[in-house]
């Protein structure tokens, strides 16, 4: 809503600009074309002191353009810091729980949700990382692995950091060979990385619900029935 508002004030305000530099443009060539009028400007001073009056509001009337423009695109730029910092998770720069909630949100009600396909995507050994190489390593393994998952995900749907160590990913119209597909080119970034990372390498677990196969009908169950398989 706020990004539609703010789009339709730059339209404005472009119109405005525009109307405003035509109008000058007209008056100064219609001042500098007719000879005879630009006499009696200059002769009479009544007639020249509206001009510059006329001359100053239009130069003010730029200015003030060109100012609303800099606050809008301040407005634009605070706008987009605080969604970042409801939607996009601190340490991973991906979505966050929040942005999950709305994908519930999304599908609630009356969604269909019958081609719907999901993963929770976890490190394996995030502990044994912690544990071995610091913490501060481990939180390099989920900005790392955040990167991947994210790259990868783009081409098929939604991924946010459900939780801690915790990756939920939502793919429509998913076939079991779209998530197969989608998990193998995972796995295969994943092992590019292991052999360049130059330390630590990053073990996942993937558990995926297909609701072509489960046919549930409510999009909160279906997450509820995959955290059931991660834990098997």
């Amino acid at each position: 809503m706020r990004d539609d508002y703010f789009k339709s004030y730059k339209i404005f305000k472009f119109v405005q600009l525009a109307l405003l530099v035509i109008f000058a443009v007209c008056f100064f060539l219609f001042l500098f074309l007719d000879e005879n009028l630009r006499t009696s400007v200059f002769s009479n001073k009544v007639l020249l002191t509206i001009c510059v009056f006329l001359w100053a509001f239009m130069l003010y009337s730029v200015a003030c353009i060109i100012m609303d423009f800099r606050l809008l695109e301040g407005h634009i730029v605070h706008d987009h810091v605080l969604k970042r910092a409801v939607y996009v998770d601190t340490l991973t720069g991906i979505p966050n729980r929040f942005s999950c909630d709305q994908i519930f949100e999304k599908y609630d009600g009356d969604a269909d949700i019958s081609k719907i396909g999901c993963a929770l995507i976890t490190i394996d050994n995030l502990d044994e990382i912690n544990q071995k190489y610091g913490r501060s390593s481990g939180n390099v393994a989920l900005k790392d692995f955040s990167s991947v998952v994210e790259r990868i995900s783009a081409y098929y749907g939604f991924v946010g950091r459900n939780n801690g160590n915790e990756f939920l990913v939502v793919i429509e119209d998913c076939s079991s060979d779209k998530m197969s597909k989608f998990e193998s080119e995972l796995q295969k970034e994943m092992d590019s990385y292991n052999k360049t990372s130059g330390g630590y390498e990053i073990s996942i677990k993937v558990a995926k619900a297909l609701n072509e196969t489960l046919c549930i009908k409510d999009f909160r169950e279906l997450v509820v029935r995959l955290y059931g398989i991660a834990k098997v």
